[in-house]
């Protein structure tokens, strides 16, 4: 009699895990892309800072030719780093997908509605009224009043259709 009830539930947990799991990847894979940026801009910064001082040092001894050129390594490895740190703080984390429904709330509520045993007393003066008073009567009204209900829909059906 549970066995039903029992695969429902565990059903909904199975896909409530596998959101959770899925969401933990892309959470994860977003830390180590970041990460691997910032460490590349760190190197980077680093291979800047020593061919920056050994392009200036070198420059200072002999003021002329090749030397320039570990002054525009230095600058180009400096201009890396700077592109690379301006993408990680540029990147947003990704937002969270959306929860799947549960699935077992909704039939649930529609077999709580049965067994309560509320009953509607008043008269009716709208459709949106009308629209309520039915949604309320299966939601929390008794096994009775549901079945009263679809029986009046049936017979008022009936007639609607012998008439057209």
């Amino acid at each position: 009699m549970f066995a039903p009830l029992k695969a429902a539930v565990q059903a909904d947990v199975d896909r409530q895990v596998g959101w959770a799991k899925g969401e933990a990847r892309r959470q994860a894979r977003y830390a180590v892309l970041i990460g691997i940026l910032a460490g590349a801009g760190a190197l980077a910064s680093v291979g800047a800072g020593v061919v920056g001082l050994i392009a200036l040092h070198s420059w200072l001894a002999t003021k002329t030719g090749p030397f320039v050129a570990h002054g525009i390594i230095g600058l180009g490895l400096l201009l890396l780093a700077l592109v690379l740190f301006g993408l990680v703080f540029v990147r947003r984390p990704p937002r969270l997908a959306a929860r799947p429904p549960l699935q077992l709330l909704r039939t649930t509520a529609a077999l709580g509605a049965l067994g309560s045993g509320n009953v509607y007393r008043g008269g009716v003066t709208n459709g949106k009224q009308t629209l309520n008073l039915a949604a309320d009567t299966l939601r929390h009204g008794s096994r009775s009043a549901l079945l009263g209900t679809l029986a009046l829909a049936f017979v008022v059906g009936l007639i609607a259709s012998r008439k057209l």
